[in-house]
C-alpha cells in the first residue's frame, strides 16, 4: 500500500471504489496489528535488557541494606534541605493567643 493514498482516491485494489469505502478501514486494522506486535517486541527486549543488567550487578557477596531513617515529617524533610527553613523546625513552638 502506498504511504501517499488520500481517502477520497480510487482504491489502491483497482475496485474502482473510494479508498475510504473499500480498503481504509482493512489497512488500519493491520497497521494496529503491526503497531501491536512492535510494542510488544519493544516490552521483551526492554525486559530481557532488565534482566541482564541484573544478572550483572548482582555483588558476589552478602547484600547490605541501607540504614532506616527515622520517620520524618514533610517538615523536616523540607527543612534539612532548605537553609532558612532549618531555624524554624527547631522553632516550632507556636505562642498561643491569650485573652485581652
Amino acid at each position: 500500500m502506498a504511504t501517499d493514498i488520500g481517502r477520497n482516491d480510487p482504491c489502491h485494489c483497482g475496485s474502482g471504489k473510494k479508498y475510504k469505502k473499500c480498503h481504509l478501514e482493512k489497512d488500519q486494522i493491520l497497521d494496529q496489528k503491526k503497531r501491536q506486535e512492535a510494542a510488544l517486541n519493544a516490552a521483551k527486549v526492554a525486559e530481557e535488557k532488565e534482566q541482564a543488567k541484573e544478572k550483572t550487578s548482582q555483588p558476589s557477596g552478602p547484600k547490605k541494606e541501607p540504614p532506616i531513617e527515622k520517620k520524618k515529617g514533610w517538615f523536616q524533610k523540607v527543612a534539612g534541605k532548605v537553609d532558612f527553613i532549618k531555624n524554624i523546625s527547631s522553632r516550632r513552638n507556636i505562642p498561643q493567643n491569650k485573652g485581652g
